[in-house]
């Protein structure tokens, strides 16, 4: 993550290589238990025995469970912004720079280029819920647990408003209007995609009517 974006972690810190290795372990084995069980699943002795350590490394680490669980989410964070994000947006990015120059050209073309646009965004949503599945559950795990954990508010403030900076940028790119609100509608629109989608087997995801919502998005906000 950037620096204006990154997230501090609140436990212990890990004084030497291996002790940091076994740190991240834990917290490894803590995400595990959020996507099997969810966040509630998320205790010292489930922990330990997932990560293979004595009880005594996790409550070393993290003597409140609510810091296991805000350096749980920090781990998620940080794989989610170098391992899916970026390179989502990277790809999405090259393109409207290859294309950026037909929108407004004509209607044809304009509609070619959302068409284009949109197919692409949601190629990567089917990616991640055949490959990445995982990630999209603890996501939706923890964006729950924030409604009960005040502490973790600050954590995922951090994490979805890089994910919306980046979506207003891309609205920017193509030139629609009132491009932070066209982000937010947009932003919104892919969340609720991806929640529907994880309800189902990946293979009933339908991807024509999540291209027409994303592309309807878009449409919309063009002068």
């Amino acid at each position: 993550m950037t620096e204006e974006n990154s997230i501090n972690y609140r436990g212990r810190k890990a004084s030497r290589a291996r002790s940091e290795q076994r740190r991240k372990a834990i917290l490894e084995a803590a995400l595990r238990i959020v996507v099997s069980d969810g966040v509630r699943g998320v205790r010292h002795r489930a922990v330990a025995k997932e990560a293979d350590v004595p009880l005594s490394a996790t409550t070393y680490y993290f003597k409140d469970i609510s810091d296991l669980i805000a350096d749980t989410f920090t781990l998620f964070a940080e794989n989610a912004m170098s391992d899916v994000v970026q390179p989502i947006y990277q790809h999405v990015g090259e393109f409207l720079q290859q294309h950026k120059d037909e929108v407004g050209h004509s209607a044809e073309v304009t509609n070619q280029l959302l068409e284009s646009l949109s197919r692409l965004i949601v190629g990567f949503l089917k990616l991640e819920l055949a490959d990445k599945r995982d990630h999209m559950i603890a996501e939706q795990a923890f964006k729950h647990e924030c409604l009960r954990d005040a502490r973790l508010r600050s954590i995922a403030q951090t994490y979805f408003d890089h994910l919306m900076n980046e979506m207003v940028e891309l609205c920017r790119v193509i030139g629609v209007e009132d491009p932070e609100i066209a982000g937010e509608l947009l932003m919104g629109t892919i969340f609720r995609i991806e929640h529907e989608a994880l309800m189902v087997p990946v293979e009933q995801f339908d991807e024509d009517k999540a291209c027409k919502m994303i592309k309807r998005q878009l449409a919309a906000f063009l002068p």
